[in-house]
């Protein structure tokens, strides 16, 4: 029960700032203009091919192909468009809501008096994770709407979509997760803020930045697992045709996107494998904030209580 009073108190005492309202209202406002965008675009360029969907285009033309790919998979593409737009804004929202957390109420001298009420430091790690986590969610709901254009043009794969918003969504707990941490560690919030972006753009962009060197490098093997870890590219894994199609068309001498994970007689789709990933590291993360922010936690005191022993 206290647990529960601690989470509520939080999501109150977020929800009721002006960040949450001001961010819905920029969001819902950008999204509005990129689906005004989309509809102009479509008006120019409606690319409805005669070839069956699935079939791989082998004409030397690659730009022409890429367009002809594009638009026999129109409604996925958008639909990963939307996607990416929101990783973007949970990648800038995501911080601003999580990081100066816990390193507030060290300053303030709150977070002594919420240990001492939760009596768990994993309790009070969970509630501002918690804490965090909705008014995200209530600012990503201002893009739903926007999500139906992918639907006007053509849609995608029921489950395909859902493969996709289950990868976004565990994206959206390991930033927060890492917000946090950023929260626990740094002694002020301009440093939590700061130190929160760094790792988050680490997340989204270093997979992909050093899968990218890779394969300059001529390591194309190891450039197709590095970049298997990228978010982007996970969302991207979900649509098994058109990621291959779109690597071979772009990429021709590339060995092509990791899409399946072989592990002895089981094979395991590359998105499903990060889902796992980034589930297990969201959780690493909250329990070393809960080390962190737990003055007596056993870990920093195991010297403590054996030094009895070795006296003895």
């Amino acid at each position: 029960m206290r647990t529960l009073a601690l989470v509520r108190w939080e999501i109150v005492q977020t929800i009721r700032g002006l960040a949450p309202h001001m961010a819905i209202t920029l969001v819902s406002l950008a999204s509005a203009g990129l689906v005004a965008v989309g509809v102009f675009l479509l008006d120019l360029w409606s690319p409805f091919p005669s070839t069956p969907a699935g079939v791989l285009r082998t004409d030397n033309n690659n730009s022409a192909q890429a367009l002809s790919l594009l638009g026999e998979y129109r409604g996925g593409v958008v639909f990963m468009a939307i996607l990416a737009w929101l990783v973007l804004l949970v990648s800038l929202v995501g911080p601003a809501f999580t990081a100066g957390a816990i390193v507030r109420d060290r300053r303030s001298g709150r977070l002594d008096r919420v240990l001492a009420d939760a009596s768990r430091a994993d309790a009070v790690a969970l509630a501002k994770l918690l804490a965090g986590l909705i008014p995200i969610g209530i600012v990503l709901l201002g893009v739903g709407p926007s999500t139906s254009f992918a639907w006007l043009v053509g849609g995608m794969a029921t489950r395909e979509a859902i493969a996709s918003v289950g990868v976004f969504l565990i994206v959206v707990v390991l930033v927060a997760a890492i917000g946090l941490l950023c929260s626990a560690v740094a002694t002020t919030e301009v440093a939590a803020l700061v130190a929160s972006y760094v790792a988050v753009a680490g997340l989204l962009l270093g997979p992909l930045v050093a899968g990218v060197g890779l394969g300059l490098a001529g390591f194309r093997v190891a450039a197709g697992v590095v970049l298997s870890f990228d978010p982007l590219v996970a969302m991207l894994s979900v649509q098994t045709r058109f990621a291959f199609g779109f690597t071979r068309t772009i990429l021709p001498e590339w060995t092509g996107l990791r899409l399946i994970w072989t592990i002895g007689k089981t094979r395991l789709p590359v998105w499903a494998v990060d889902v796992l990933v980034y589930a297990l590291l969201a959780v690493v993360l909250v329990w070393l904030t809960s080390v962190i922010i737990e003055p007596l936690h056993p870990l920093k005191t195991w010297r403590v209580r054996r030094a009895p022993l070795i006296s003895r």
